[in-house]
């Protein structure tokens, strides 16, 4: 009986012990991550702001001054594209340098 209760207290202790050396790296990448997502939600909130802005002055605009205005929603449009596209190469990087244990993808443009 004894014997059991010692091998119940060691079995539970070393999944105890396990189960928290497993989890303690995953914690500062996940609170990395739950920061860059914030971060980034906070960055696209601005930008739509930006460009809520830029298509009020455009559609308030007339004659050659709505051209230009024009031309600068377009700008801030492909801007915001490149930097999109700029954070999804970063993430696949990220991504895949975790999934093969740190050798990730380069992405070349």
């Amino acid at each position: 009986m004894v014997k059991h209760l010692l091998l119940s207290a060691f079995l539970l202790t070393a999944g105890v012990l396990t189960a928290s050396q497993a989890t303690s790296p995953a914690q500062p990448r996940m609170s990395d991550m739950m920061q860059q997502h914030q971060q980034m939600m906070a960055e696209m909130k601005a930008s739509d702001q930006k460009l809520d802005e830029l298509v009020r002055a455009m559609n308030a605009a007339t004659g050659d001054a709505k051209v230009a205005a024009m031309a600068q929603v377009i700008t801030e449009l492909v801007h915001q594209q490149q930097v999109m596209h700029g954070r999804m190469g970063m993430m696949m990087d990220q991504m895949s340098m975790g999934m093969m244990g740190g050798k990730g993808a380069t992405t070349g443009k």
